[in-house]
């Protein structure tokens, strides 16, 4: 839910990992990238391996590990390596081979993000992080908003996650204080290919998808592409089964050599059971008897449902309008469209810490976000000094409905022998709030990269964003004025054709948590802050790709209690992350890769609300690491002819962490495994996972000091696959 009693948008919690995987093994025809200048779509080999027939025989090549050449955020003007700035992309082919299902097993790849938690929980998206703090999400380079929420799963239709650590408000706008996950979705091709995939496993799980793709004209450089995919599975949880569906068509038109016109329409759907969680009491903390099952389902099975529909469209205009300056215009809508029936775990019944409290409530969201853009990047010289600058306005309208009725006849329960409610009697539920809010922001930016030298860039950049905000809370009407002010400087330098060195600072700013919101004296509440200092190198060879960063980054400006009367409260939160991280892969023969990372968080609540001031950020581990082998069997194991088969280990170590800011109560540390087989011939593919192969349990938080998600246990799954 976007809107409550207490802040209008408040939102997302947390939660935490990492990984990261590549692999050499079958062909793929994967898409062109989105173009972020005029550029004609054209057909590109696979996975970044070289594979051929040979007489029958596929012989697959080793995949360099230099990072792609793309344009970070799909509007920075900037490739990877001239941005001041730590960036780590995942690409399709890292998503396949390692078995993700979320976007949040997708950030196990990356030393110092939380993964969040489970699919299986309301809202992962609540719950991914970046050094400490929230992530937030675009697609193509437009914020998401609400339609992040509806399926973690849906990364069908994705071809790279580009992760920008740290904030990016003055290209990006309003943005979490962690960082930003740009999802970039896949291209159509001028040359026709399919490929279709079935995958099935423990918990009854069973998925469907496929990917087509090729020329509606090829004389007027039209192209298609509709990728899907259909899920219905059971879960580890008692009641809950996933049904969800994704479907996207991409459109790509050159009518002139000098405009490029692109369309991203997306439809996504989810449908389960609302997951209360479990109770911290029996979990992280004794409850005197027994340990609480991972599946054990404290809501109830008759008042549980969550489904939850949101369309996309995105559509932006590459124009040439010299061989140095675009104009592009981008504009896109999503709406996200929910019911929900949900029962809240609370603390245990005093005396009794096998009985556990309970409310809920029946809910229905319907939200509208519109995005429109015009920016114009381009080159030109300055006293012989080569000047890349981007301009650009943005305006969005957000439009948000909640309608809330609580549940008035709803007992606690036992735990170990859980008695449902509604399974005698019907809910009874009282009118609680109508709540509408209209967001509406302007903002205009810039950002220019000065070329001192052919190695040496300096970039700097600005941002103005102004904000209204109208909520209506019952039939009580606030309007109130925002402004907020965003920059970046950075500096790159090419040490040769492999090694760079970088150093910035930027800025960011978040309005969801204050957002209609006013101090006791009146006065209107400022959006969020964040900012970041970071030095980095990096390393990039066909054979070895590497980077290390040293940050700290910070949140602030969030209400706290007045230091003089704790009645009220005022805006002068602090808390502080000092990290380093550590990423890259090695192929380290023709046959075995490795890849993996190491994070360092030092996070801390400088001042807080109260009790917490001083204590560690809560669940942000002091370590997390992780590592990815990968071999294929030599030729003399296997007779070519037979195709090419691959194994996988990946190691993943969280540390410990406290769950909230204030509590007492800690996350342990956990390690996971998981283990991948892969066969590849010609077309045909088939793969088997187990992930959490040692099967250990771990907690995940929720930003909630009364429950926890229970990690996924051992899942096993086979996928097979087609591709033309």
């Amino acid at each position: 839910m976007r809107l409550s009693l207490l802040s209008p948008l408040a939102r997302r919690a947390a939660a935490l990992s990492l990984l990261f995987g590549l692999s050499a093994t079958a062909a793929d025809s994967p898409p062109a990238e989105p173009a972020t200048g005029p550029a004609e779509v054209s057909a590109a080999p696979s996975k970044a391996d070289a594979a051929v027939a040979l007489d029958g025989v596929e012989v697959t090549g080793v995949k360099s590990l230099k990072p792609p050449a793309v344009n970070v955020g799909n509007k920075s003007g900037l490739p990877l390596e001239r941005v001041p700035q730590s960036v780590q992309v995942l690409s399709a082919d890292d998503l396949d081979e390692r078995g993700v299902r979320s976007i949040g097993d997708a950030l196990r790849a990356v030393p110092s993000a939380n993964v969040g938690n489970p699919r299986v929980a309301r809202y992962q998206s609540f719950s991914l992080k970046i050094r400490g703090f929230l992530a937030d999400q675009q697609r193509n380079g437009l914020r998401q908003r609400y339609f992040e929420d509806v399926d973690a799963s849906a990364i069908s239709n994705i071809e790279r996650i580009e992760v920008l650590k740290g904030p990016g408000g003055v290209l990006y706008g309003q943005s979490a204080v962690g960082g930003l996950l740009n999802l970039v979705t896949k291209a159509p091709q001028a040359q026709f290919g399919a490929s279709a995939n079935a995958s099935f496993g423990s918990f009854d799980q069973k998925t469907l998808g496929f990917d087509v793709t090729g020329p509606i004209s090829s004389a007027q450089r039209l192209y298609v592409r509709l990728t899907g995919e259909i899920e219905r599975s059971g879960t580890y949880t008692d009641f809950q089964d996933l049904d969800r569906e994704n479907l996207a068509l991409g459109l790509s038109w050159q009518p002139v050599e000098a405009v490029t016109a692109h369309l991203n329409a997306e439809w996504h759907q989810r449908d389960t059971a609302n997951n209360p969680g479990l109770p911290v009491t029996g979990t992280l903390v004794g409850n005197g008897v027994a340990e609480l099952r991972r599946g054990l389902f404290l809501g109830e099975p008759n008042f549980t449902t969550l489904k939850a529909f949101a369309p996309l469209v995105q559509a932006w205009v590459d124009i040439r309008l010299s061989d140095d300056w675009t104009l592009t215009p981008r504009a896109q809508y999503s709406g996200f469209d929910t019911g929900l029936q949900q029962v809240r775990v609370l603390a245990p019944v005093a005396g009794s810490p096998t009985t556990i409290n309970r409310n809920g409530r029946e809910g229905r969201e319907n939200d509208g976000y519109s995005v429109f853009q015009l920016d114009l990047a381009g080159r030109f010289e300055t006293f012989g000094f080569e000047h890349r600058l981007l301009t650009g306005v943005e305006q969005n309208l957000e439009r948000s409905l909640f309608t809330q009725f609580n549940l008035t006849n709803i007992g606690s329960i036992d735990a170990l022998n859980p008695v449902y409610t509604y399974d005698s009697v019907a809910p009874e539920l009282a009118f609680a709030f109508h709540a509408k809010q209209a967001i509406d922001t302007l903002a205009f930016y810039a950002q220019d990269t000065l070329a001192l030298t052919t190695q040496w860039d300096l970039t700097g950049a600005v941002r103005q964003t102004r904000i209204l905000v109208t909520s209506l809370f019952n039939d009580t009407v606030d309007a109130t004025a925002q402004a907020a002010t965003t920059f970046q400087v950075g500096s790159t330098f090419r040490v040769d054709e492999r090694w760079s060195v970088y150093a910035g600072y930027n800025t960011g700013f978040d309005l969801e948590n204050n957002a209609g919101s006013r101090t006791p004296s009146g006065d209107v509440a400022e959006p969020e802050e964040s900012d970041q200092v970071e030095a980095g190198v990096r390393y990039a060879s066909d054979s070895l790709r590497a980077s290390a960063a040293i940050f700290r980054t910070r949140r602030k400006n969030f209400v706290v209690p007045d230091p003089v009367d704790p009645n009220v409260f005022t805006q002068a939160g602090l808390v502080r992350v000092d990290g380093i991280e550590f990423e890259g892969a090695w192929q380290a023969t023709r046959l075995v890769q490795l890849q993996g990372g190491y994070a360092y968080l030092g996070a801390k609540v400088v001042r807080g609300d109260g009790d917490d001031s001083g204590r560690r950020l809560g669940d942000t581990p002091l370590h997390t690491a992780n590592l990815r082998v990968e071999a294929r069997a030599p030729s003399a194991w296997l007779d070519p002819k037979f195709g090419t088969v691959s194994l996988s280990a990946t190691g993943a170590y969280v540390g410990s962490r406290t769950l909230t800011n204030t509590s007492a109560v800690e996350l342990p540390d956990y390690g996971t495994l998981d283990l991948g087989l892969s066969w590849a011939l010609r077309g045909l593919s088939a793969e088997l996972f187990v992930l959490n192969a040692s099967d250990n349990h771990y907690f995940t938080a929720t930003g909630n000091s009364n429950f926890v998600y229970a990690g996924e246990p051992r899942t096993v799954f086979a996928r097979v696959g087609w591709r033309y």
